[in-house]
């Protein structure tokens, strides 16, 4: 099914405003963490913890907003997750710089999900918590697309 033919049915939809819900709260929760000092951060386990957690969560939220888009434009699911994100921007939902910052927070997510402890470089999750506006950027390409295919039309 391609965007032409149909509408984007209401229970994918649903499922994309729900993820993107999920990442504007991560991205509140995140956003009060990157006042903490790299020292502070890298000393307190618990904002670690929250501010690793919190990264995963949105990640897949996104991995699942693009796999649904995917499949609603192509008809099949992409290959992997940083290919979904390749993919959105071989359709021109994200830009190209865009769609690979997104395909590096799939794998970044990856790392994060299936490493802990010592092994997690916490200098390099305390620099991807300094920049945010990749996720920003992707949720406002997402409403901007729901919004050029008349999803959000009430």
């Amino acid at each position: 099914m391609t965007a032409d033919d149909d509408s984007l049915p209401t229970d994918r939809l649903n499922r994309i405003l729900a993820a993107v819900e999920t990442i504007e709260e991560s991205l509140g929760v995140l956003a009060r963490k990157q006042r903490c000092s790299r020292a502070d951060y890298k000393a307190d386990s618990d904002t670690r913890d929250i501010v690793e957690r919190r990264f995963v969560k949105m990640t897949e939220a996104a991995i699942d907003i693009a796999e649904e888009i995917v499949k609603y434009e192509q008809g099949k699911p992409p290959t992997s997750n940083p290919a979904s994100m390749r993919t959105l921007g071989e359709m021109d939902v994200l830009s190209g710089p865009l769609a690979e910052e997104m395909a590096q927070g799939a794998r970044f997510r990856n790392v994060l999900s299936h490493t802990y402890g010592s092994i997690i470089n916490h200098d390099v999750v305390y620099n991807a918590l300094q920049d945010l506006e990749r996720y920003r950027a992707f949720v406002q390409a997402v409403r901007d697309y729901l919004d050029s295919i008349g999803a959000l039309d009430d």
